[in-house]
């Protein structure tokens, strides 16, 4: 397996030093990342990346290195905003479609899409190749899975709501948690049962991720996007054949 660990940790404003405890815990945070990548697949680590909604410890990406790298010497920015990730998204590379057509395989409004057309043509995030019909860069596409990993020395309550916040645009999340009651450990064990999450206490798997690519098309290249705005000065691509 060849493993890309990025530190795109930049300082942001009242963001206060963690606790070394919770420190303590990005070791087997990072391990679960190693251990949840399948056999000979890729495994990208990013280090508290912005993402659509919130700012997990770690995320990991599985896969999708040719991806990442065909995506970062593609010139278009990063395609942030959700509806202009999503008109990418159900673009053809070949097949030109129109605004209309674009609109239904989004289902939004084509008042909506019309007003980002002209701005996602000036980014190169769409290429018009005849009037009013377009093609997206082959770059923009989704990754591999994506998975969201939080750290947290107790309060597991406000572990599973963030992480389930991240799950909104993440395919799986896993949390790691330091010493568990009892009760704690089996109330936290079924709620992220339910979610197919994964849960890791003071250094042992309790229940692993299952990592099912669920979400849209278009929500899979909008978490893409946001980890190449992380990644993009400080990725190195891949070397391995």
């Amino acid at each position: 397996m060849n493993t890309n660990v990025t530190d795109t940790l930049k300082p942001r404003a009242g963001k206060r030093f963690q606790p070394t405890k919770e420190l303590a815990l990005h070791e087997p945070a990072l391990r679960a990342c190693v251990e949840i990548c399948p056999p000979r697949s890729n495994l990208t680590v990013v280090r508290e990346m912005t993402g659509p909604y919130g700012i997990p410890d770690f995320t990991a990406i599985l896969g999708g290195r040719d991806q990442l790298d065909a995506r970062l010497n593609c010139p278009v920015p990063p395609l942030l905003n959700e509806i202009d990730a999503a008109i990418a998204a159900v673009a053809h590379v070949k097949a030109a479609r129109s605004i209309d057509s674009l609109a239904r395989a989004i289902g939004w409004p084509v008042s909506t899409i019309a007003r980002r057309i002209p701005r996602l043509v000036k980014a190169g995030g769409l290429v018009e190749i005849r009037p009013k019909l377009y093609v997206r860069p082959q770059g923009i596409k989704p990754l591999g899975g994506v998975i969201a990993v939080e750290a947290k020395v107790e309060d597991w309550r406000k572990a599973l709501r963030q992480v389930r916040t991240y799950a909104v645009w993440a395919d799986s999340y896993v949390v790691v948690m330091g010493d568990l009651t009892a009760n704690a450990l089996r109330t936290m064990k079924g709620e992220v049962d339910k979610d197919r999450g994964g849960l890791m206490v003071s250094g042992e798997w309790v229940v692993r991720p299952q990592v099912q690519l669920t979400h849209s098309r278009p929500r899979r290249v909008w978490a893409a996007e946001h980890v190449l705005a992380a990644l993009r000065d400080t990725y190195q691509p891949s070397s391995a054949p």
